[in-house]
């Protein structure tokens, strides 16, 4: 099976195959249209191969990616084999300036965004470590300003801040929300399976109705945790 399928709208191709480029360099296994999309070929079943024999899909974030009719399938597809997130089947890498809104929000992307080539391709390594823990020991923290200083009197003797009771309730709301939201996606992705096995016309456009409200729900839930952390 290949390492990583990369999804990608035409608009960004250059940064596809760059990602591509790095990810092959590295040692790993890639599927990308401009490569292994050869002529004579079906172009639908194509991408529904690679999108299904490949362990992870890439999405490369642009604003006209989020757009493109043709690319939420190809996310989708990992999405719904992995909604809540704990295989890391779908890895968004955001390449120009966009706010990924419904399904895509709660995914934590890679920001390669004013990033120098150099710094790009580490950050792009570096995600695909189970582990962010460096290499190397980490400088120890009292070292700095520690020869001849004092500790400062206020610093000894304050008590940490209580949380306050509205603290408390925002955190009580914030659990309750993102459980919503695990919930949701789950339903989301039990009835994107249900609909692909659906072959009754209008059973499938109940099942777009349902899809298209939980999405809509997904969306507010995700606005209201944005707002608690603000």
């Amino acid at each position: 099976m290949t390492d990583f399928f990369v999804s990608y709208n035409r608009a960004d191709r250059q940064w596809a195959e760059w990602i591509a480029w790095i990810l092959e360099e590295a040692g790993y296994s890639v599927l990308i249209q401009a490569w292994d999309f050869r002529p004579g070929g079906n172009f639908v079943l194509d991408m529904q191969r690679a999108a299904a024999e490949s362990q992870k899909t890439i999405a490369v974030l642009s604003e006209t990616y989020l757009k493109s009719a043709y690319a939420q399938p190809e996310w989708a597809a990992a999405f719904a084999d992995d909604p809540l997130s704990t295989k890391q089947k779908l890895l968004p890498i955001r390449v120009k300036e966009c706010q990924p809104t419904g399904l895509l929000k709660p995914i934590v992307y890679v920001d390669l965004v004013g990033l120098s080539a150099p710094d790009a391709k580490q950050t792009v390594l570096d995600s695909l470590r189970e582990r962010a823990k460096p290499e190397s020991e980490p400088v120890f923290p009292g070292m700095e300003g520690a020869v001849g200083k004092l500790p400062d009197a206020k610093t000894i003797t304050e008590p940490k801040a209580f949380p306050s009771a509205l603290s408390r309730v925002q955190q009580i709301k914030e659990k309750s929300l993102q459980q919503r939201l695990d919930s949701l996606m789950s339903d989301y992705a039990a009835l994107t399976k249900q609909r692909d096995f659906t072959t009754n016309a209008a059973d499938r456009n109940a099942l777009e109705r349902q899809l298209t409200a939980i999405a809509q729900d997904l969306d507010n839930v995700a606005v209201e945790l944005d707002a608690l952390g603000k």
